[in-house]
């Protein structure tokens, strides 16, 4: 085969360096024959046909972002490449525009190139410095880089600094292009629109934005970030149909999640006290309640010999990747993601359980989107 990969998501194996020369390889040559390019990381669920949006041919298709300021097509049709963030905000992306994006992390996951001549030039540099570093603490270890994002990163930003992006002179608050090096133009995909995982699976921000995203990026995952974990994310929030039908006859367990009594005193005792329930001490004492519930549920669930459906369980803290990432001055919430006021929140499953240790132990369950599947083919569960 011409390219031979193996399961490795490390950024240093050399799979994932032959991975990064094809993918960029492929962007360049596509681009060079004249077509625009919109590319996308395998971990991205499209929930729309965003080309309208992209392609922008006539006024019309401002529309298609839902028609929010922040949103329209039109403040991008300049970019001769068109990129996500990793930023928390989905509303303050909406509000300030690409000068937002400019102070995050750029994610080349969900990245859009147009065959101008600078969209051309760029992609042809981009395959070129990754598969061939230049010399120099620039591109090159240990000072980077140790994927084909970070190349992008410091191609981009002018003289390869930080933050090295600004919105051209005179340009309006909430616009979505960016001065970067050379004679690139860049823009800022809308954040509410291509959505990472933070805002779409933890914050839910499209619901409280009232936007229709047309694709969500399955970062932010916890537990192994590899394909179960993200596999999970997707099948919880009802976007994931890859998994067989349950066996004939499969019978299952499921139990009502209510809110524990302690953790109901718990959060009456702050309110009396004038303080909000979004804390450690809540969220810790409804995880030991879960687990003991978890931990009963699973065991008659074995006697019965049935598959136990999971309960929506409610966070009152969000997770970290890192304890190095301080949520506790605010409110609880990952650093930059305050401005959504999300907390509580519907637990996905890996801010209380593993599900690759789930996985490796072999024990049956289903989530509770499973349910949703259920009425979908019209089954009926037994009270």
């Amino acid at each position: 085969a011409a390219y031979a990969f193996n399961p490795s998501n490390s950024h240093d194996s050399n799979s994932w360096v032959r991975f990064a020369r094809m993918r960029t390889g492929e962007v360049a040559r596509i681009v060079r024959l004249g077509y625009a390019v919109m590319h996308s990381d395998t971990d991205v669920a499209w929930l729309r046909d965003p080309s309208p949006f992209l392609l922008c041919r006539d006024a019309a298709s401002d529309a298609a972002g839902g028609g929010a300021a922040g949103a329209r097509c039109s403040a991008l049709r300049e970019a001769d490449v068109a990129v996500s963030s990793d930023n928390m905000s989905p509303g303050e992306d909406l509000r300030i525009g690409a000068a937002y994006a400019a102070g995050g992390t750029l994610n080349t996951g969900l990245l859009f190139v147009r065959p101008t001549a600078a969209g051309t030039a760029f992609a042809t540099r981009w395959h070129e410095t990754v598969s061939s570093p230049p010399p120099g603490k620039r591109f090159a270890p240990p000072g980077c880089c140790t994927s084909d994002q970070q190349v992008f990163g410091r191609m981009v930003r002018v003289g390869g600094g930080y933050p090295g992006l600004a919105p051209p002179a005179g340009a309006p608050t909430g616009g979505r292009l960016l001065r970067a090096d050379g004679n690139l133009t860049l823009g800022s995909l809308p954040l509410a629109l291509f959505m990472n995982g933070h805002s779409y699976f933890v914050q839910r921000a499209h619901e409280r934005l009232g936007v229709a995203p047309f694709a969500v990026h399955a970062t932010y995952t916890l537990d192994t970030h590899e394909g179960g974990a993200k596999a999970q994310r997707f099948r919880e929030a009802g976007l994931w149909r890859a998994d067989p039908p349950p066996p004939q006859g499969e019978r299952f367990l499921a139990y009502n999640f209510s809110e524990p009594p302690e953790v109901a005193a718990r959060r009456a005792e702050y309110a009396r006290r004038g303080l909000s329930a979004a804390n450690v001490d809540v969220h810790l004492s409804a995880l030991e309640a879960y687990v003991a519930e978890l931990r009963d549920a699973l065991a008659l669930a074995r006697a019965l010999g049935r598959t136990l459906l999971l309960p929506r369980w409610t966070c009152w803290c969000d997770r970290m990747w890192a304890g190095s990432d301080d949520i506790f001055r605010f409110g609880c919430m990952y650093p930059g993601a305050q401005d959504g006021n999300f907390v509580p929140f519907p637990c996905p499953m890996d801010h209380i359980l593993s599900p690759a240790a789930w996985a490796k132990a072999g024990v049956g369950h289903r989530d509770a989107a499973f349910l949703d599947t259920l009425a979908e083919r019209g089954v009926r569960p037994v009270e």
